[in-house]
């Protein structure tokens, strides 16, 4: 296996990337959707209530302080003409045994569903014989930023395999393969070649989104091992639209549904409970999300990565061997 052959066929593929303008998007859509989707997260990590209440009712204030910023205010009046100032400050106060809530009524929904969830935690305290206990249930990151950075990272799996595609699919209709294709080269060292783009654009896009989201402490090692294992189902489908598609807008056709069967249970999973996730087990994009939400919350313990990892194999190995005939046969064709 000559490495200059095979390096040959992949300055060949960024060529056509730097060249279609369709491949450059490719390129930079993965990193515009995580500025965006950080953009958007802020909002969901940041979210905190801003409480008004009297100053002589210490006890309250307290309990309020577990849930937000306290403001105190020297009379139920001036509680309220705080309350109808600029800022969605929520006021609460006690009085002839009850506890208010006090709100404009224009407040976000978030933020009025937290002060009310807030005044129950309050009252639910002076029940006896029951005991509350608050616990993050094993996640570290708000759910934007972990479906966020998961659904980045799975998406340019795909958009790796798209590039592939898209380039075969190039070359069919310019004949530049043709010219490459003057130097004998073997099977085996075409895929080889073809193949880097599709772990290189998943593994950058990974790595830089860590950089975008801004996560901190996540293990950099099992991030690199999980993206270039789970990088071959994007590959496999980007030689199969490659070799299958006669033109872009067919390529473009294919890809939509390979994107679709790719990226459904990703979206799917982080929605339904685990205990019904079982129906995505088929899928390798499944097992790569799986893997990532644990290194992301930092709960990922080596036994149970290395089964992730296993999972994902196999399941990129059984649809391998369905769609390897066709890649065959069609590789084959493309080649001669």
């Amino acid at each position: 296996m000559s490495i200059k052959k095979i390096f040959n066929v992949f300055r060949l593929d960024l060529a056509n990337s730097k060249r279609d303008k369709v491949m450059i998007y490719t390129l930079l859509a993965p990193i515009i959707l995580a500025f965006v989707l950080k953009l958007i997260s802020p909002g969901f990590q940041n979210l905190s209530v801003n409480f008004v209440s009297l100053e002589g009712d210490t006890e309250l204030v307290g309990r309020l302080e577990r849930y937000g910023n306290v403001e105190l205010s020297p009379t139920l009046e001036k509680l309220k003409e705080r309350v109808l100032d600029s800022g969605d400050t929520i006021g609460v106060y006690l009085k002839d045994g009850t506890y208010s809530l006090l709100m404009q009524g224009n407040e976000p929904e978030e933020i009025q569903a937290l002060a009310k969830l807030a005044l129950s935690g309050i009252l639910s305290e002076g029940i006896s014989g029951v005991e509350f206990e608050t616990t993050d249930n094993g996640k570290t990151l708000p759910p934007m930023t972990l479906f966020g950075f998961s659904f980045v990272v799975v998406l340019s799996f795909t958009l790796g395999g798209f590039i592939i595609g898209f380039n075969i699919i190039d070359e069919k209709e310019s004949g530049a393969m043709r010219a490459l294709m003057i130097t004998p080269i073997s099977k085996s060292e075409f895929i080889v070649g073809r193949s880097i783009i599709g772990v290189a654009v998943p593994l950058i896009h990974a790595l830089l989104a860590v950089l975008v989201f801004a996560i901190g402490g996540i293990d950099i090692l099992k991030l690199i091992i999980v993206t270039i294992s789970s990088s071959f189902i994007g590959i496999a489908m980007g030689f199969l639209i490659g070799v299958m598609s006669s033109n872009q807008m067919s390529g473009l056709a294919n890809m939509k549904i390979s994107v679709l069967l790719l990226l459904m249970p990703v979206m799917l999973a982080f929605v339904l409970p685990e205990n019904r996730q079982f129906i995505f087990y088929w899928s390798p994009t499944y097992w790569s999300f799986a893997a990532l939400r644990d290194i992301l919350n930092q709960s990922s313990e080596w036994a149970t990565f290395l089964i992730q990892l296993l999972w994902i194999t196999l399941t990129t190995a059984v649809i391998f061997m369905i769609m390897r005939g066709k890649i065959k046969t069609g590789l084959q064709n493309y080649q001669s």
